[in-house]
Order: C-alpha cells, then sequence, then structure tokens
C-alpha cells in the first residue's frame, strides 16, 4: 500500500493533538491500576486475594456495562468532551480514594473502595472511546496499524506510571502513606483534563484543514446521521465486530489474569522483590508488542487486523503451556518461580498488548467508519472488561486456595482467542478512493 502524505503542517498539528491525548490517556491508566500495587502497603491487612479480586471485578463489570450508553454518547458529542469527562471524573474519584485511606474509613474497607472503583471505571470509560474516536478522524486507515502501535504504547506508559513510577514516589517521599497511590494520579488527571480542553481537537477540521477522508466505507457513513439506537444495533449484530469483541474478551482475561495478579504472587513468595520490575517490563515488552503488531498488520497484511492477532495468540499458547509445565515441577517455596512468572508476563504483554492495540486502537476504527468508531470501541472494549470480570471473580477465588491454578485458569481463553482470530483472518473493510 503507498504511503500517504498529508504535508508538514498536518503532521505537526496531528502530533499536538494525540500526544497530548495519549499522555492523558497513560495517565488514566495510572489512575485505575495504582490500587494494585497499594494493596500490598495498606496497613493492617486491609486486602486479601479475594478482597483485589472483587474489587477488579466491579470496576470491570461497571466499566463493560457502562460502553453502552458512553459509547453511543461519545459517537453523538465527539471524543474531545468525552476525554474532558473520564480525566475530570476519574480524577476526584481517585481523590475521594485516597481520602477514605487519609481519615482512617476502614470499616468495610474493601467495599468501600469496590464501590469507588466502580465510580472510577464509570468514568474511564470515556477514556477508550475518546482516544480511538479522535484518532479515527486523523488517521488514513493505512497508517491505523502504526496508531494501534501508539495505543498499546500509550497503555504500556500507562502501566508504567503505575505498576513503576508510583511505588517509587511512595518509597521516596510518601512512605506509609498509601493514600498517595491515589492522590497522585488524582491529581495528574485533573492537570490533564485542563491540556485536553485547551489542546484537544476532535478533526482536523476543526483546525483548519480542510476535510479529510480516512480511506474508509462502511454501512455506518452513510452521510446522514443515524439514531443512536440504530447504531447499536447495527454494531451488535455486525458478525465480524461481534467476533473481535469475543477475542478481546479473551484478550482481557489474560492480559488482566496476568498482570493483575503477578504483584500479588511475588509479594506471597520467597522472592517478593522481583515484582518491583514489573512496571519496568510491561512498559518495554508492551511498546515493543504494540509497535511490531501494528507495523505488521500495515504493512504485511494490508491493514488487516486479525491475522495479528491469530499469530500473536499462537504464541501465547505455547508460552502458557510451557510456564505451566516447568512451574509444576519447581517446589512451591522456590525462590526462582517468581523469576520465571517475571520473564512469562514480559512474553504475555508483548502478545496481549500487541493485539489489544490492533483490534481495539485500529480495527474498531476500521469496521466502525467515522460515525460509529466509538461505539464499536465501546462494545469491544466492554467485552474486555467483562473477561477482565471473569479473570478477577475467578482467579480472586482460586489464587486463594492455590496459585497452582492460576496458569491452566488462562490456558483455555488463549486458545479460543486463537480460534476466533483464526477464522476472520481474511476480512477488513472496504476501502475508499482517496485519503
Amino acid at each position: 500500500m503507498a504511503t500517504v502524505n498529508f504535508g508538514r503542517a498536518f503532521n505537526v498539528r496531528r502530533f499536538w493533538n494525540w500526544f497530548p491525548l495519549g499522555m492523558a490517556y497513560a495517565s488514566l491508566y495510572m489512575g485505575r491500576y495504582s490500587y494494585i500495587p497499594a494493596k500490598e502497603d495498606f496497613k493492617g491487612g486491609l486486602m486479601g486475594n479475594e478482597g483485589l479480586g472483587l474489587m477488579t471485578m466491579v470496576g470491570a463489570f461497571v466499566y463493560g456495562v457502562s460502553f453502552l450508553f458512553n459509547g453511543p454518547l461519545t459517537d453523538k458529542f465527539g471524543g474531545r468532551k468525552a476525554m474532558m469527562i473520564s480525566t475530570m471524573g476519574s480524577g476526584i474519584i481517585n481523590i475521594l480514594m485516597g481520602t477514605v485511606l487519609y481519615l482512617g474509613w476502614t470499616d468495610n474497607f474493601v467495599m468501600k473502595m469496590a464501590i469507588l472503583f466502580g465510580f472510577n471505571m464509570y468514568f474511564q470509560s470515556f477514556a477508550s472511546v475518546a482516544i480511538v474516536k479522535v484518532n479515527s478522524n486523523w488517521f488514513h486507515i493505512s497508517e491505523r496499524g502504526v496508531f494501534g502501535g501508539i495505543f498499546g504504547i500509550l497503555i504500556s506508559s500507562g502501566l508504567f506510571l503505575a505498576y513503576t513510577v508510583s511505588p517509587w514516589i511512595m518509597g521516596m517521599f510518601f512512605k506509609g502513606m498509601p493514600q498517595f497511590y491515589f492522590y497522585i494520579p488524582g491529581i495528574l488527571l485533573l492537570a490533564m483534563f485542563l491540556v485536553t480542553v485547551f489542546v484537544i481537537k476532535d478533526t482536523p477540521e476543526d483546525c483548519g484543514f480542510t476535510e479529510f477522508t480516512t480511506g474508509t466505507d462502511t454501512e455506518f457513513d452513510t452521510g446522514e446521521k443515524l439514531p443512536v439506537t440504530q447504531i447499536v444495533k447495527q454494531i451488535l449484530t455486525h458478525p465480524i465486530v461481534l467476533t473481535i469483541a469475543f477475542i478481546e474478551l479473551c484478550t482481557g482475561v489474560l492480559r488482566d489474569g496476568m498482570f493483575g495478579w503477578f504483584g500479588a504472587f511475588s509479594a506471597q513468595s520467597a522472592n517478593p522483590g522481583v515484582r518491583n520490575w514489573l512496571g519496568v517490563g510491561l512498559f518495554l515488552a508492551g511498546a515493543s508488542g504494540s509497535m511490531v503488531a501494528g507495523w505488521l498488520s500495515d504493512k504485511l497484511f494490508n491493514s488487516r487486523r486479525p491475522p495479528v492477532a491469530m499469530f500473536l495468540y499462537g504464541a501465547m499458547i505455547v508460552i502458557l503451556f510451557a510456564a505451566w509445565g516447568v512451574m509444576s515441577f519447581l517446589p512451591s517455596d522456590s525462590s526462582i518461580k517468581p523469576v520465571i512468572m517475571f520473564g512469562v508476563v514480559f512474553l504475555m504483554a508483548f502478545g496481549v498488548i500487541g493485539t489489544h492495540g490492533v483490534l481495539s486502537g485500529a480495527a474498531t476504527a476500521d469496521f466502525g467508519g467515522k460515525q460509529a468508531t466509538a461505539t464499536a470501541t465501546g462494545i469491544i472494549d466492554g467485552f474486555v472488561y467483562l473477561g477482565v470480570a471473569i479473570q478477577g471473580f475467578s482467579l480472586g477465588k482460586l489464587t486463594a486456595i492455590s496459585w497452582n491454578y492460576w496458569i491452566p485458569f488462562l490456558i483455555p481463553f488463549a486458545m479460543v482467542g486463537f480460534f476466533l482470530s483464526y477464522r476472520v483472518r481474511n476480512v477488513k473493510p472496504k476501502l475508499k478512493g482517496g485519503h
């Protein structure tokens, strides 16, 4: 596919649109996952594995259901306003979560935090649809694999902020004050709200450029405004979008089933220090995986996204089976176990963030078109967090019994993800002429 050149002025303004938008998104990930490293610093054993699982499940359920409303709302009002709602709302809720700790309101602590985290995830759900909605207006289909890679880097950056930067700041300046796990992202998000207000624009036309054609032609881009109910119905009955949604459900199980539990596994092992490297590992693996996946989908597979997901899922099946075999032979108190699992998490991050980038970051814009991108993204990301809820509830119970159930629980989801990716490996939307 030929390279599309839009001119230096356009490319510069596009950079100053997606880069601050991306920083806002990374900050939201920090405000989404900081509760996981914070758990180990809660005084008096306020939250165990089951409490962590409950909090994860509640947040994931709210996040997934919210997309049914927030995706269509974002298609109607635009990604910029959705990102404003997300950064402001999540920033305030994170500060409230920190205040619960600061004031010592620890009666029914897990339930209080789960409820607040549910509100946090409601506001967070606007962000995923907002970033894809805005960038679908700024990126041609031939570039969206690369954008999917950028999307994965942003996710990796947010995980790095949550798992490495936040604990480092805590250890340096706020030791023994876990409320700052929530205050720090809360304040950062309020700052990103202001950046969004003054810097982000929904379309190139809003910046004075001529109309920009993205190169996609879907049944939703009819030239007239479709009713929200009709868009939702068409998306929910679109066989390709639904298949991608179920692939992403498996991605949600694998992603949070690995990342969300490694810290607890390491902390409860004979070698707890390994968890300090989690954020760095996730950033390096996720960023490289997403960029490789995006480049392959644009250059090798002619803007088809599912073949990349198929190959990555195949690799993850091999990784999980190999890890299960190795871990089964090691004694439960082996200090090498966390080191091996760190390597497994690193490799899985390459696969799941790469898959999530090309599917949620690129395929949703491809198939949703300009009019229904946010709705398609919302529904697909809703399935991601249905997967997160499934693993949160299940692994919260299973790991409380034994960590031996951890990897075997994940393997069937990797196999289903591979099968579904194989089923749609040749699909892509029809291209328009021009750019």
